[in-house]
């Protein structure tokens, strides 16, 4: 089942979809054209936008220190542009054909030139990310918003090593495992709420405090997405059980890989010591459910969210704000229900 996006999200697309068309409008080359599909459009017009979660989030933590949110539209593109440009390699990492329901960057042209579309959208990242300082804000709080940037790339692209590394290995520590969405995920969840403050104010006690929060709202989404990868619908726009048939370590089968008391785990192993092709998604279902991994998964998820709101709870921010991240988080975790 689809929900509706809060209002808390919603509020803030807009201004990003406006942003995101004249951003675009006048880039003519074949390779924009490219990220454009990538970006949603559609016969020239911006048709099909993702949530906008990423750079919603970071605009309501704007708001909440104090900022304006029309001065800190760069920021929320750029960090729009970093995740899109992750995707585009992502999919080309994975050979997914499908992505939020239409065909993936390298599906309609070529791997090669989707390396290009998102080399290059990077690049218009980092570049837009400078049009702060077009908006008024200081020097100082754009140089460490860049260097938010830069460092949840990186982290990035540590959480896909390791992702892709797993794939081809039975065994993962869940350990491992949160060290990789830590990474690939909530790093950029993280951004999102550190590099608002900080645009808004500056860095300080209340930056790092959000940054953690967004951490923590970053695995709990995570984990989420792991249930419906295996549980969830095709109104997700995912291919349901395309991550099982690879190998992929999500919590599910990292919490079933390592638990070695239940009847079901010599099962479990022993399809994953066999080749991709012949394992069979509903057996990989069937032993997942009889060993309880998505109730699992959901305590895990609660737990982190749990966690979020507590420290959202010692941070000074006005009512409105504060729901805004409330409404937001219970969101992203009830979108399996």
């Amino acid at each position: 089942m689809s929900h509706k996006i809060p209002g808390a999200l919603e509020h803030y697309r807009l201004p990003i979809d406006s942003y995101m068309t004249e951003l675009f409008q006048s880039k003519h080359h074949e390779l924009y054209e490219m990220m454009r599909h990538q970006l949603g459009w559609e016969e020239g017009s911006l048709t099909y936008p993702g949530k906008y979660i990423r750079p919603s989030l970071m605009l309501v933590s704007v708001e909440g220190c104090g900022g304006d949110v029309d001065k800190a539209l760069p920021g929320a593109a750029a960090l729009e542009l970093l995740h899109n440009f992750s995707l585009i390699h992502d999919d080309i990492q994975d050979d997914s054909v499908l992505r939020r329901g239409r065909p993936t960057v390298w599906n309609n042209w070529s791997k090669s030139q989707a390396i290009n579309a998102g080399d290059g959208m990077y690049a218009i990242s980092r570049l837009t990310l400078l049009d702060l300082l077009d908006k008024g804000i200081p020097h100082d709080r754009v140089i460490a918003a860049a260097r938010f940037l830069d460092e949840t790339c990186l982290a990035l692209c540590e959480g896909q090593y390791n992702d892709l590394l797993f794939e081809d290995q039975l065994t993962v520590s869940l350990a491992e495992y949160d060290n990789m969405i830590t990474n690939k995920t909530a790093s950029v969840f993280k951004c999102a709420f550190e590099m608002g403050a900080v645009i808004a104010e500056g860095s300080g006690t209340r930056s790092k405090a959000l940054g953690i929060l967004g951490l923590e709202l970053g695995l709990a989404y995570q984990i989420v997405d792991d249930i419906l990868d295996i549980w969830g619908d095709s109104e997700t726009g995912k291919q349901i059980g395309i991550d099982l048939r690879r190998g992929k370590k999500s919590l599910p089968i990292v919490y079933g890989l390592n638990n070695s008391s239940s009847d079901q785990y010599s099962k479990l192993k022993s399809i994953y010591q066999s080749s991709a092709e012949n394992r069979d998604v509903d057996e990989i279902k069937n032993i997942l459910d009889v060993m309880k991994a998505k109730e699992y998964c959901l305590i895990e998820a609660k737990n982190h969210w749990n966690r979020a709101k507590v420290l959202l709870d010692g941070i000074e921010m006005p009512k409105d704000s504060m729901e805004s991240i409330l409404l937001s988080g219970q969101y992203l975790l009830e979108r399996m229900k």
